[in-house]
């Protein structure tokens, strides 16, 4: 071997040697508990706020709880007999049936519709209205009623009679009535005014019937 190889050799172990001591002095040190460089941690002030975590709902949602609806003492107990009597009869359905039927009814008697009024009513209210009505005839008027706004109707009393429930309900309306003579021209009322109008009227069924409807039996009006 000659001087020229010699020193070949001993340029490319001095370079090795370099290389081998930067790799040592950057990686022989590290302990492998570092912080990445996106790891660490900002300044508070840059952070913002800690989220606060939600607790775990494993039953779902929840639906509020509706209360149940306040009934005067006087139909607490008879909507109670009734509800036994009869397991179909649930108060509020009774309620959204007795607003519609009270607007049927009214409107029913200023048309002189006697069938719907048939269905609607007991005997003896049929009789009444059926004799007004044709009094209206007789002398050549016509009678009109618009609903211009109705509340929610209300049971003031309930009770159980033997098979015969009865329930007493209060209606508060909002109505346009007015009456014309043969000529078209008003002789009661007004075709603008609004006035209001409050009916008591109690309705009536055989609990033990196979026919779910209930009759009219009785009517008042005012407080």
């Amino acid at each position: 071997m000659d001087m020229i190889e010699i020193v070949d050799i001993l340029i490319l172990a001095a370079i090795a040697g370099f290389i081998l001591f930067r790799l040592w002095s950057v990686l022989g040190t590290r302990t492998g508990n570092e912080q990445r460089p996106t790891e660490r941690r900002a300044p508070d002030a840059a952070r913002g706020p800690t989220p606060v975590p939600t607790p775990a709902n494993d039953k779902g949602v929840v639906a509020p709880i509706r209360p149940a609806p306040a009934y005067p003492t006087a139909a607490t107990k008879g909507l109670e007999d009734i509800a036994a009597a009869d397991r179909s009869f649930a108060p509020e359905g009774f309620l959204q049936g007795a607003l519609a039927a009270h607007e049927r009814i009214v409107e029913a008697f200023a048309a002189g519709d006697r069938d719907e009024l048939r269905s609607l009513l007991g005997d003896d209210v049929y009789k009444a209205f059926d004799s007004a009505i044709t009094d209206r005839e007789t002398k050549g008027l016509k009678a009109s009623t618009v609903f211009v706004k109705a509340a929610p109707a209300q049971i003031v009393w309930a009770a159980l009679k033997g098979r015969s429930a009865e329930i007493g309900v209060r209606y508060d309306s909002e109505l346009i009535q007015y009456t014309t003579n043969a000529a078209g021209e008003i002789v009661e009322g007004s075709e603008t005014a609004v006035k209001r109008v409050i009916d008591r009227w109690t309705w009536v069924r055989n609990v033990k019937s196979g026919d779910p409807n209930w009759k009219l039996e009785d009517t008042d009006s005012g407080d």
